[in-house]
């Protein structure tokens, strides 16, 4: 009896052990059901299989399936030359022995990544006290979005890279759109209505994390200030931790095949780093694209929203968050095809100590005028907000001209947000008069009795400064500190 006890569990162990080896054939997490592949490119499909075994992917708007081997591992990658866009549902099939999946319901478009923390994860249904403004009626009529689909990547963290990180597609209805990320929603559901094509997010965000946490290591070992040991102490809190993010949720992810990024962080570095911010996340940039594997693919920034840091839950000093707002400016122009989306304008005073705003629709949209202007060739969109260019001095007056504004700015009753100050001294709020001049474009001209020889001018430098200067095409100017004899080629 023991022996034949024996050679049962010697059997079934021989089972468990040949299926160990042999492996169940699977797509990645993040492939799967309702999901986007970025058209008229080669679509990374992987996942894993028995080690050494032999792999078929076959689509359905394929002639000839891709075949490819596991390696050592189990690992599999295979890449599909995808079509033009299309609405049509296609499917996905993956084949090893007599081993098969399959992903249906997919659908050929544009996809994007997301990432940042909470104002980029902050989902269309809001949350306690913080709704998003024009929701109702999103949500309500959310199934003419039938190409839009969405995939939140689960919250995770590690110390080194992970091959896998989780998540599931999901389509557009009044069921799923309540949990998809609001700017993210916004942005693909405009972005899918302009190109007339199905758009896919993948979100990648974490409320609260710092830059620091979608670096690598290799780009964290040149930071002096930063404690690589943080990523495992478990007194630190997670969205503080150095690269934990980066490895269990961005390395995973660059995986799949992308158009381009959206990036909505900067929060939290208000008081972590603020004046390295600009170098940062050029470097993070950088690090992104070349991980996706797809060049200088579009790089989109958002600027921080007017927030009352002094007041709110950081208590810091009053001018913080303009510091890392210049640091996002200075950043869009050092990262090759990037870009910013003003936001100053999107606050309203009761905000003033809401860091998540409810204006998320502005923001979606302006990253998709954005989107176009850069990245699907819509140069006559005019997606570009209005940005300091050069100042000089004439009687005691300053005058300022700006970069994207030769078609003058909208009317306002009134501008608020400028002050001028004199060498050495205070900022006093300046009265602002809108001029145009040949070539110069659109200027403002700013004057107080207060400050009779300025030196330095200002625009919406504060936390929280609500502007109300727009370009001809509705967009606010950036915020900016300027100094004699500084300007901008």
């Amino acid at each position: 009896m023991m022996k034949k006890s024996f050679l049962t569990a010697l059997a079934v162990l021989s089972c468990i052990g040949s299926a160990a080896w042999a492996g169940d054939l699977k797509f990645a997490s993040l492939l799967g059901d309702n999901m986007v592949l970025q058209q008229r490119t080669d679509a990374r499909i992987w996942g894993t299989a028995g080690r050494g075994a032999t792999v078929s992917v076959s689509a359905t708007w394929l002639a000839q399936p891709v075949t490819v081997k596991a390696d050592a591992k189990g690992r599999w990658e295979a890449l599909l030359p995808t079509p033009a866009a299309t609405f049509e549902p296609q499917t996905v099939v993956a084949e090893s022995g007599a081993e098969r999946v399959q992903a249906a319901n997919v659908l050929i478009g544009e996809v994007w990544f997301c990432s940042g923390q909470s104002n980029m994860e902050m989902t269309l249904g809001g949350g306690m006290g913080t709704p998003v403004e024009g929701a109702l009626d999103e949500i309500a009529m959310a199934n003419q979005y039938k190409g839009v689909r969405y995939l939140a990547v689960r919250k995770d963290r590690a110390v080194a890279p992970k091959e896998d990180a989780e998540g599931v597609w999901e389509p557009c209805n009044p069921f799923t759109a309540p949990h998809f990320s609001a700017v993210g929603f916004f942005f693909a559901t405009r972005l899918s209505r302009a190109l007339d094509v199905p758009v896919g997010i993948i979100n990648a965000s974490w409320g609260g994390s710092v830059i620091e946490a979608w670096m690598s290591r290799e780009l964290l070992a040149g930071c002096p200030d930063v404690d690589l040991a943080d990523a495992s102490n478990p007194d630190v809190n997670d969205m503080y931790k150095p690269m934990i993010m980066y490895n269990a949720m961005f390395k995973p992810a660059s995986r799949y095949t992308v158009a381009g990024i959206l990036w909505f962080q900067g929060e939290s570095n208000i008081s972590i780093a603020c004046y390295d911010y600009a170098d940062r996340l050029t470097a993070m940039a950088a690090q992104w694209r070349r991980d996706f594997g797809r060049g200088n693919i579009p790089f989109l920034i958002v600027e921080l929203q007017p927030y009352d840091y002094y007041d709110g839950q950081y208590g810091l000093q009053d001018g913080h968050g303009p510091i890392v707002r210049e640091q996002q400016f200075l950043a869009s122009q050092r990262i090759p095809n990037a870009g910013i989306v003003g936001t100053n304008d999107l606050a309203y005073e009761y905000e003033r100590t809401q860091v998540h705003a409810s204006q998320k629709r502005q923001i979606g949209e302006r990253l998709c005028y954005m989107a176009l202007n850069k990245a699907y060739g819509f140069t006559t969109v005019p997606a570009l907000n209005p940005c300091f260019k050069a100042m000089r001095v004439e009687g005691g007056r300053v005058v300022v001209s700006f970069h994207n504004a030769r078609s003058g700015f909208m009317g306002a009753d009134e501008i608020r947000g400028f002050e001028i100050a004199g060498k050495g001294g205070a900022f006093h709020p300046a009265h602002a008069e809108v001029g145009f001049s040949f070539p110069e474009g659109a200027t403002v001209t700013l004057s107080t009795p207060a400050v009779p020889e300025p030196v330095s001018v200002r625009y919406c430098y504060k936390d929280f400064e609500v502007g109300t200067l727009k370009g001809a095409n509705g967009l606010p100017v950036i915020p900016f500190s300027a100094t004699l004899p500084e300007q901008t080629n």
